[in-house]
């Protein structure tokens, strides 16, 4: 198997998996605010690869490809690190949590799957990418889809309310820091980029906590329960701790748009376990809505790969005949 194959494999493992923090995440918001939630999923998730990444380290599996420096020098990777952790990592996961307060997790997913179109938005706004007519008209048919999910009158959000503003926020918060992100693990390794983040959003996320007076002790409460303690387990050290790990790794080898046309697995992924293991209804609205979504991002990203995959004429200049010897 090629690392290109490779790569598509994980980035497909993830865009399945991507599907599931909406639904694990439920059962712990019962008994904590967002808030709480997302400073305790990036602290389980950077102690769990400070681990993996110092076993790696001891065993010889794993190499350092420069050192993070905490000093003047380095303070745009400092800067940049920070927003991935912050932003790119907390306030896309505070955000989707709190959407839950108004919205279903099914929404929530199909929402979510809008980061691959977020991703290259951000490509065209900072990197000089061009959207071709037939791009701009997919990615109006994968909001379409959207607006027919929250317009469901069978929905149990009854219609568009401030929940799919907020959703659709965190999935831009993640998207905006996907080139930086990407930047940073081709400097550091995809270990340590992503251990810097967590760190970053756990410091981020434990000092807005301190500010604001929130309660710690009520992250807790996650033992309430052995479905609540497998759920953490699920959200910090899986998904959080181990996934992007394999979202990293796949993005070195498929790239940031390779990876992002994978995550339009995540309606689907979200859409069935909402429906089994939360009891969502089954809606014909809503299941035409994730198929033109689905359908809609699916062709967005194809047209976006057939101007990457346009063979290059290389010219090749003419070498003089060598001259025979008299």
């Amino acid at each position: 198997m090629t690392n290109t194959q490779k790569g598509w494999l994980a980035a497909i493992f993830v865009g399945l998996l991507w599907g599931i923090p909406w639904i694990v995440g439920t059962p712990i918001l019962e008994v904590m605010d967002p808030q709480v939630l997302v400073w305790l999923r990036y602290t389980v998730a950077f102690i769990t690869l400070g681990l993996v990444f110092n076993i790696g380290l001891a065993s010889g599996k794993m190499k350092k490809k420069t050192d993070f420096k905490l000093n003047w020098k380095n303070r745009d990777d400092i800067f940049w690190a920070a927003c991935c952790g912050i932003i790119g990592q907390g306030s896309f996961s505070f955000l989707s949590f709190l959407s839950l307060d108004y919205i279903t997790a099914s929404e929530n997913g199909v929402i979510q799957g809008l980061i691959p179109i977020l991703i290259l938005s951000v490509g065209f706004l900072r990197h000089g990418e061009r959207f071709t007519v037939m791009q701009i008209m997919c990615a109006l048919g994968a909001f379409l889809g959207v607006a027919i999910l929250v317009m469901d009158p069978q929905s149990e959000t009854k219609g568009f309310n401030i929940g799919h503003l907020i959703c659709f926020g965190s999935a831009a918060s993640f998207a905006c820091m996907a080139y930086a992100r990407a930047k940073l693990a081709e400097k550091y390794g995809s270990v340590a980029t992503m251990f810097h983040q967590f760190v970053f959003a756990s410091l981020g996320f434990g000092l807005y906590l301190f500010v604001v007076g929130a309660d710690f002790s009520s992250a807790l409460n996650v033992f309430s329960s052995p479905l609540r303690i497998l759920c953490i387990v699920i959200l910090g050290v899986c998904i959080s701790g181990m996934s992007y790990l394999v979202y990293i790794y796949g993005m070195e080898r498929v790239g940031v748009d390779g990876t992002g046309m994978a995550l339009n697995l995540m309606p689907l992924s979200s859409f069935i376990l909402a429906v089994f293991a939360l009891g969502e209804q089954v809606t014909p609205m809503r299941l035409v809505a994730i198929a033109v979504v689905i359908t809609s991002m699916i062709a967005f990203m194809k047209l976006g790969s057939k101007k990457l995959d346009k063979p290059v004429e290389l010219e090749i200049p003419k070498m003089p005949k060598p001259c025979r010897s008299q």
